[in-house]
């Protein structure tokens, strides 16, 4: 947390200066050392003994909001700007303030422009929070969602700005739903959300019924034969829920010849039965539609590594490396070519990555809702390569 300057020496010589200076040492001690309660203490003393000096207040205002004395704090640094309007921190610090008590219009005047150009990181992190907060305060949300948006660019792994960005979306997702409930009862899209949110919570044989009044009333609706193929492989109990499911992916290719994600499906289906050949082929259009598309990738190298065919399989497998650095089965299956091919280096590079990911769990994170697509496992319990 920054700090301002001490008083002007020129000014201290006019008071009592060795009660100023013995004064002032306390209260940069106490400030260094993170004793607010102390620091309030002593600056207040201070703004006593030389009441028109900025840089007393604006300090006496930091002592105040660390100990979180908000509103305290808002008026010293108040003070403190109408002593020396230039004391551009100062003023950021009023709108961090303005922003925690509710003061929302007077917060954004200040900490908008601030947000584009923070003094630091820290602070830029600080002032982005109060900033979607004064947003979401006048109902502002677009504008919240921005913030929240740059805030995770700049911060993508800060846990209090992942749960706020979370639970500003969850609530703006609650309103649209609420308005749509409202505004079309019966309408298909209802139908759609009320499967999406049944599938995300893993209530697939819920999410299947709704898919199927989806279907009912827009046979023709893209991507909701994929949908309802997804839930049925995921929760449906009956035994033939695989062919169901190969059922509706296919009709999903009928309506939409280039979705991907149900050709990746029909392959991965095929590749669990053996069937290499219509697998091969299955995944091979999955690439070729979404060459960026990991899984499919790993499922063609896999294939293909099925049917003795390692050197045609390193290349996907190195862009699935590629595409997704992080993925565990790209990393192993990586290794298992390299030492059908003999390359002992790269098998051994490729094996001890693996490792680590796999210690770390980090094959294992995967979205709250869960994947889009079937994912790529290892299927072995020895975890060594072949």
């Amino acid at each position: 947390m920054l700090a301002f300057e001490s008083i002007p020496k020129s000014l201290a010589a006019k008071v009592n200066q060795s009660e100023i200076e013995t004064t002032s040492k306390q209260a940069q001690e106490a400030m260094a050392a993170k004793d607010w309660a102390v620091a309030v203490k002593s600056l207040e003393k201070l703004a006593g003994l030389a009441p028109g000096v900025s840089e007393v207040q604006a300090n006496l205002g930091l002592a105040y909001y660390s100990d979180s004395r908000i509103l305290e704090a808002s008026k010293a640094f108040e003070r403190a700007l109408k002593l020396n309007p230039k004391m551009t921190q100062a003023e950021t610090m009023l709108g961090l303030c303005y922003a925690e008590l509710g003061r929302n219009q007077q917060a954004i005047v200040i900490l908008a422009s601030a947000f584009r150009h923070p003094s630091d990181k820290q602070m830029g992190r600080l002032i982005g929070l109060d900033l979607q907060r004064a947003y979401e305060g006048l109902q502002q949300q677009d504008k919240a969602m921005a913030v929240a948006d740059e805030l995770l660019k700049r911060y993508p792994n800060d846990p209090e700005i992942l749960f706020h960005s979370s639970r500003l979306y969850a609530d703006r997702a609650y309103e649209l739903m609420t308005q749509l409930m409202r505004v079309a009862p019966s309408s298909v899209w209802l139908h759609y959300a009320t499967a999406e949110v049944h599938a995300s919570l893993q209530r697939y044989d819920l999410a299947i019924g709704e898919y199927r009044n989806v279907l009912a009333m827009e046979p023709r609706m893209p991507g909701i034969h994929f949908r309802l193929g997804r839930a049925i492989l995921q929760g449906s109990k009956e035994t033939n829920a695989v062919e169901q499911a190969l059922h509706e992916f296919e009709l999903e290719l009928n309506l939409s010849p280039d979705n991907s994600d149900a050709e990746y499906e029909i392959g991965e289906i095929y590749r669990q039965r053996g069937e290499f050949e219509p697998a091969l082929a299955h995944f091979s259009k999955a690439v070729q539609h979404h060459p960026d598309f990991a899984q499919a990738r790993i499922g063609l190298a896999s294939t293909l590594i099925s049917q003795g065919r390692s050197r045609e399989a390193l290349g996907h497998l190195l862009e699935a490396v590629r595409i997704e650095p992080q993925n565990e089965v790209a990393h192993f299956r990586l290794a298992s070519v390299y030492k059908v091919l003999g390359d002992a280096a790269n098998q051994q590079k490729e094996m001890a990555f693996f490792q680590k990911l796999h210690s770390a769990g980090a094959g294992n994170v995967l979205p709250l809702s869960g994947p889009s697509v079937t994912q790529q496992i290892i299927e072995t319990e020895s975890h060594m390569p072949p």
